[in-house]
C-alpha cells in the first residue's frame, strides 16, 4: 500500500470473505418483465421470494456485525438503486487450488504452465448449469444480472433496495458509523431458496460499512519556487545513469529520491542499460478511485516519459470529486509504476469506494477475468478481522485463478506496523481492545498473494543501508523509544509503520516454511495443524519512508482532490513500495517469451536460499506502533532469549517486519528467469 502523505490523507481498511483452503483454514440480461416485488418481510414477499409452496429457504453468508458506536437511524430508501454480487461455487475448488500450487511452484512438471481465462473458467468456474439457475431466479424476482467475473464466480446484480429486499429476505437500514459516516446494512442474514444454496457461498454488497482504504503518506514538502514541470527533462547520456532522469523542479523538491536513485539502489540499471524498460508488458493497478490526467502528464514530462496510461471503469468507475483522498493512491501508484517501467502499459481499474467490498470484489473480478495484466498492483487493504470469512474465501479463489493464469499478484501490507487495525497517523481509535492487538492486514496475507513491507534507507548506496521502516507521522523522523509498558494516551501523533506480523486466518504456505527463525512463529491464530505455522506478512519490502530531515521518500506530483494543488511533494507508505515491486516485475515477464512469471512468492524464496545477492537483509529497526513517547508499545517478543523486545525485529534472514528484505534486481530478475 502506499504510505500516508503527510497531507492529510488516511487509509482505510478491506474486508475479508474466508473459505476452506488447503492453505488456511478455513452474459448480460435485463430485468425479467413481472409483478412488483412485494414488501419484504410479508408473508406474500416470503412466499414469492421461496417459489413453489413449501419450499425451503437457506442462510447465504451472515449479516454484518455493526462495529461499536454505530447507531440504526432508519431503513434506506426503496427507491434507492444497490449493485450486488452473488458469489458462485467453483466447479472444483480443490483442483482449482492444486494447480495454483503447481504453476507456481519451482520443479513442478507444470510451473508457469499457465491457462488461459476461457480455460480457467470452463475448469473451474461455476457450471454453466449454476449460472443459468441463479441467474434465472434472480431475473425472476425483477433483478438485472450482468455478465459474470472472476472467470464464472462472481455474478453482478442490480436492483432496488426494495426488490433486494424481497428476493433475499432481508431489510436494509441506515446507520451511522462511530466517525460519522453514514452506510448501509442489512440486518439479517441474506436467504436462497435451498435447491439454489449449494450453488452460492455469499452475497457481497448488501451493506457498505466496510471501505477499503489506501495507505499513503505525504509529507507535504514542495521544492522552492518548483512549479509544474513544462517539458524541460534532463535526459541521460552516454556514461549517465540509464533510467529515467528527473526534471529540475523534482531534483530540487526536499527530502526525495527521484526514479534514478531508486534505480541505482535497487541495481535496475544493468536492465535498462540493456535495453529493458518493460515493454510489452501489462501492469493492472488496483483502485478504488480516480486520478487527474493532467498530473500524470506533468509527471511524465518531467522524467520525459511516455507510459501507456487507461482507465478501466468497474461499475461505472468513479470521479475525482467523488475519490477524496484517494486521489493520491491512484496518482502515486501510477507514478511510481510508469517511472520505474516506462515501457509497461499501465491498467488503472477503477470503481467507486462506496461499493464497499462490492466494489472490491468486482476490481478484481474485471482484472482476472480479462486478464490483461500480467502484473497486478494493489495498495489498497484493511485490517483481516474486520473481513468476513465468506469474502476471504471468495478473494482466495480469485488470487488463485490468477496464479493459474499467470498473474503475478502483490499487495501493500499496510502502515500501521504489527498492529494492523489501529488507523495510521494518530488519527482517532475506535474503542475496543482488538485495535490494539497484534494482526495483520487483508489482502496482503492471503497465500496466494505477494505481500510487500516497507523500509527506510538510512544510507544510501548501491544497496543501500536499510532498517525496518518506522517514524512519526509529518515526516519528521522521530524514534520513539521502545519500553514495553502498556497504556494507550488519549493523543498520540502514532507513527506510520511498514505493517506485518501473524495472520489469524491462513495457514503458512509451504514455500514459507523455515524461513522465520526467530522462534516467533505461532500456530495458534489462525488453528493450523500440528507441525504447521500460520502465515506471515511480508514477503518482500522496499523503500516506504517519507521524507523528512532526516530520511528520504518518494518525489510525486500531484494538484487534485487531496493534493490540494500542491505539486511536486514528498510521499512514502507500502503502497509505493508495492508498485515499485510491480515495475520490477514487469521489467523481469518483459525478458520471458510468455511474458509471465505468475505468482512471485514461491520463486522468492526459493530464490532467497539459492542467491545472497538477490536481496539485500535488512537487520535494523521493528515495526511495532510506536508513539511520541513510547507509551503505545505493548507487545513484546522473544528474541535470541531475550524477552521484552518489541515485536517485530528486523533479524537476519526473514522477517515480519521486512520479510526477505529488499530487491537487488540484476541478480533477482536472472534468478527468476532461470527457475
Amino acid at each position: 500500500m502506499l504510505k500516508w502523505l503527510t497531507l492529510p490523507v488516511r487509509l482505510i481498511g478491506l474486508t475479508i470473505l474466508v473459505m476452506a483452503s488447503a492453505v488456511g483454514p478455513a452474459g448480460a440480461a435485463g430485468a425479467a418483465a413481472g409483478p412488483a416485488a412485494p414488501r419484504a418481510g410479508s408473508a406474500a414477499g416470503w412466499a414469492a421470494l421461496a417459489g413453489p409452496a413449501g419450499a425451503r429457504l437457506a442462510p447465504a453468508g451472515a449479516a454484518p456485525a455493526l462495529p461499536a458506536g454505530t447507531r440504526v437511524i432508519g431503513a434506506e430508501r426503496r427507491s434507492v438503486t444497490l449493485h450486488v454480487i452473488v458469489a458462485l461455487r467453483s466447479a472444483d475448488p480443490v483442483g482449482l487450488r492444486r494447480l495454483a500450487l503447481q504453476v507456481a511452484t519451482p520443479g513442478s512438471a507444470r510451473f508457469r504452465h499457465f491457462l488461459r481465462p476461457g480455460q480457467v473458467q470452463r475448469r473451474f468456474g461455476a457450471s454453466p448449469a449454476a449460472i443459468a439457475a441463479v441467474g434465472s431466479w434472480l431475473r425472476r424476482q425483477r433483478l438485472a444480472t450482468g455478465r459474470t467475473l472472476g472467470d464464472g464466480l462472481l455474478l453482478p446484480v442490480t436492483g432496488s433496495v426494495r426488490r433486494l429486499e424481497a428476493a433475499f429476505r432481508v431489510r436494509i437500514d441506515r446507520v451511522r458509523l462511530a466517525g460519522g459516516r453514514v452506510a448501509y446494512a442489512n440486518r439479517r442474514s441474506p436467504e436462497l431458496p435451498a435447491r439454489l444454496r449449494h450453488w452460492v457461498t455469499g452475497v457481497i454488497g448488501l451493506d457498505n460499512m466496510r471501505l477499503a482504504h489506501p495507505a499513503v503518506t505525504s509529507g507535504a514538502v514542495p521544492a522552492s519556487g518548483a512549479a509544474p514541470a513544462s517539458g524541460a527533462a534532463t535526459v541521460s547520456r552516454a556514461g549517465a545513469v540509464p533510467g529515467p532522469r528527473a526534471c529540475r523542479a523534482a531534483r530540487t523538491t526536499r527530502h526525495v529520491y527521484t526514479a534514478a536513485q531508486l534505480a541505482s539502489a535497487y541495481k535496475v540499471n544493468p536492465l535498462y542499460r540493456a535495453g529493458d524498460f518493460g515493454q510489452h508488458v501489462t501492469v493492472g493497478l488496483f483502485e478504488l478511485a480516480d486520478y487527474a490526467g493532467r498530473d500524470i502528464r506533468a509527471y511524465d514530462r518531467c522524467y520525459h516519459i511516455h507510459p501507456s496510461v487507461r482507465r478501466v471503469r468497474v461499475d461505472g468507475g468513479t470521479s475525482v470529486a467523488a475519490s477524496g483522498d484517494g486521489v493520491v493512491e491512484v496518482t502515486a501508484d501510477i507514478e511510481v509504476a510508469g517511472v520505474m517501467a516506462p515501457g509497461a502499459h499501465i491498467l488503472v481499474y477503477e470503481a467507486p469506494v462506496a461499493g464497499g467490498d462490492r466494489s472490491q470484489l468486482a476490481v478484481y473480478g474485471a482484472i482476472a477475468q480479462q486478464d490483461r495484466a500480467q502484473v497486478v498492483s494493489s495498495s489498497w487493504g484493511g485490517c483481516e478481522p474486520g473481513v468476513t470469512t465468506n469474502l476471504l474465501g471468495i478473494e482466495s479463489q480469485i488470487f488463485q485463478e490468477m496464479a493459474v493464469q499467470g498473474q503475478s499478484m502483490m499487495a501493500a501490507a499496510g502502515d500501521t506496523g504489527s498492529e494492523g487495525c489501529l488507523p495510521p497517523g494518530g488519527a482517532k481509535v475506535p474503542p475496543g481492545r482488538a485495535y490494539y492487538t497484534l494482526q495483520v492486514g487483508d489482502p496482503a496475507s492471503q497465500p496466494f498473494v505477494t505481500a510487500v513491507g516497507g523500509t527506510e534507507i538510512t544510507r544510501f548506496g548501491s544497496p543501500p543501508a536499510q532498517a525496518a521502516w518506522n517514524q512519526t507521522p509529518g515526516g519528521q523522523g522521530y524514534r520513539a523509544p521502545f519500553n514495553g509498558r502498556p497504556g494507550h494516551p488519549a493523543r498520540s501523533p502514532g507513527n506510520v509503520v511498514g505493517a506485518g506480523g501473524i495472520s489469524r486466518i491462513w495457514w503458512m504456505p509451504r514455500w514459507q516454511a523455515g524461513f522465520d527463525r526467530s522462534g516467533n512463529a505461532r500456530s495458534a491464530p489462525c488453528h493450523a495443524p500440528p507441525g504447521r505455522h500460520c502465515r506471515e506478512v511480508p514477503d518482500v519490502s522496499a523503500l516506504a519512508a517519507t521524507g523528512s530531515p532526516t530520511l528520504r521518500g518518494y518525489v510525486l506530483y500531484g494538484t487534485a482532490g487531496a493534493f490540494h494543488g500542491l505539486g511536486w511533494l514528498t510521499a512514502g507508505g507500502t503502497s509505493l513500495a508495492t508498485p515499485l515491486w510491480a515495475a520490477l516485475t514487469a521489467l523481469a515477464d518483459q525478458q520471458l517469451a510468455g511474458r509471465r512469471l505468475g505468482l512471485l512468492s514461491p520463486s522468492l524464496y526459493s530464490i532467497d536460499r539459492a542467491d545472497p545477492r538477490a536481496f539485500t537483509d535488512v537487520r535494523a529497526g521493528n515495526n511495532d506502533y510506536l508513539a511520541r513517547h513510547g507509551r503505545y508499545s505493548h507487545h513484546t517478543c522473544r528474541y535470541a532469549g531475550k524477552r521484552g523486545q518489541p515485536c517485530y525485529r528486523a533479524t537476519r534472514g526473514y522477517d515480519m517486519a521486512t520479510g526477505l528484505g529488499t530487491p537487488q534486481a540484476r541478480y533477482l530478475v536472472q534468478d527468476l528467469l532461470d527457475r
